[in-house]
């Protein structure tokens, strides 16, 4: 979200600048004592007394942008120095007008002094409003650089994960290859078993025509305890 008190500085800035154009045009205008001269210095204290009118209604933005900033610090990223600052400026410009103000009231009041000081205020504020922007661009872009370290960190965890998971699929996709190649060695000795048995199976056929019922019975008991004992040793190795 953008800080709603920067928009409103810049006006105010351009606004008393304005201000003290007007001032020294009064003050040019106050030596005159010509018909033309007074009428063109009333006429200039109207716009003076408009131009501060303005800068007064900017003050009130001000304050209540400052206001917004100090409840919400987290969501500007605004600190207490940054706000020192900006309630110093506030502080300045509200002496400004008042300077102006009275000196417009006072004419008898010394030009000379009078521009001096307002002018030396004047260019001590804009220099030390000046030097706060300049200490919040630098945090800013400090904070800027601080986040990119910290995604460019995070980025870097996130590669080196990628590259353990990578890994760790390697290594299953190779463990699930034996395993098959495991399954197809038993699949092809339970094949090669199946045959095995069927040609014992043949001959046990021919022999059992060969024989008569009584010899069938010994002979097929016989098998049968071979054939179990081959069972039991195949499945033992």
């Amino acid at each position: 979200m953008e800080d709603p008190f920067i928009s409103v500085k810049k006006d105010t800035e351009e606004n008393v600048g304005g201000l003290f154009k007007l001032l020294e045009r009064w003050r040019k205008l106050s030596s005159g004592t010509s018909a033309i001269a007074k009428q063109e210095r009333s006429h200039v204290e109207g716009e003076v007394q408009k131009m501060i009118s303005a800068i007064n209604e900017d003050i009130q933005d001000l304050e209540q942008a400052i206001l917004a900033v100090e409840n919400n610090r987290m969501r500007f990223n605004i600190t207490s120095d940054e706000i020192a600052n900006r309630k110093y400026f506030v502080q300045q410009t509200k002496e400004q007008c008042r300077n102006v103000t009275m000196e417009i009231a006072s004419p008898r009041h010394s030009q000379a002094a009078g521009r001096s000081t307002d002018l030396s205020q004047y260019s001590a504020a804009q220099h030390s409003q000046n030097r706060s922007n300049e200490v919040f661009i630098e945090k800013s872009m400090e904070q800027q650089q601080q986040i990119i370290r910290q995604q460019d960190d995070n980025l870097q965890l996130v590669g080196q994960s990628i590259g353990r998971l990578k890994e760790m699929g390697t290594m299953i996709g190779d463990e699930v290859d034996d395993q098959n190649q495991l399954l197809d060695d038993f699949y092809g000795d339970m094949g090669q078993t199946e045959k095995r048995m069927g040609n014992v199976q043949k001959k046990l056929d021919k022999i059992l025509n060969k024989v008569d019922s009584k010899k069938q019975n010994i002979i097929i008991g016989v098998l049968l305890v071979i054939m179990i004992i081959v069972v039991v040793l195949f499945f033992s190795l």
